[in-house]
């Protein structure tokens, strides 16, 4: 997940799965999907190397996932910076991932 001020530039990865959307990351144990999880501040979570998304897709599909998912229903894709800029604008309800240092 971008945590850093590098989620500002292009590149990078996302997943998403075929009802939920796309991953924001997780809190509380609870994983967040846009629009599902009903909280678009948070943005999109974008993941540095497709290896990366992958190893998210490997556990959130295997035994040790509480609930695991099906795995045909999961893609990673390019990193969509357009809608992350337009969640974190349209909703600027400030994370705590997402204030300066």
């Amino acid at each position: 997940m971008s945590l850093e001020r590098s989620s500002n530039q292009a590149g990078g990865f996302q997943l998403r799965h075929r009802l939920l959307g796309i991953y924001q990351g997780s809190a509380i144990e609870l994983a967040f999907w846009h629009p599902s999880s009903g909280m678009p501040e948070y943005g999109l979570c974008r993941f540095s190397t497709e290896d990366k998304a992958q190893a998210l897709v490997d556990f959130l599909t295997s035994p040790a996932c509480p609930e695991p998912f099906d795995p045909k229903d999961l893609t990673i894709e390019p990193y969509d910076l357009v809608e992350h800029e337009r969640l974190t604008t349209d909703y600027p309800l400030p994370s705590a991932w997402e204030q300066p240092t």
